[in-house]
């Protein structure tokens, strides 16, 4: 359960990191630093849906195989609930 629990909370910190890139996106970009900025970006339009998908699928092959679940149940609902935010601004939001 241990890589479960890394992917799960890098899939947190990426789907933070995607809140803050909505929120730049939606305003101007306020963090000064460029490298910082960049990496902010690319976690969070990048590889957040990424690893969040992949998370979500492991999260549901663990389900069907009906095996011990020691997440915390907070991290696996609101990875859900970024996926859910996630495709809505990918496919329903206009640029």
């Amino acid at each position: 359960m241990k890589p479960l629990l890394f992917a799960s909370r890098l899939a947190f910190i990426c789907n933070l990191l995607f809140i803050l890139c909505i929120i730049i996106q939606r305003t101007s970009n306020f963090i000064g630093n460029k490298e910082l900025s960049a990496i902010v970006i690319l976690l969070g339009w990048m590889v957040a849906p990424f690893q969040n998908l992949l998370v979500n699928i492991w999260y549901g092959v663990i389900l069907l195989n009906k095996k011990n679940n020691r997440l915390p149940v907070w991290l696996s609902l609101l990875n859900l609930i970024f996926l859910f935010i996630q495709l809505i601004v990918y496919f329903m939001l206009p640029l």
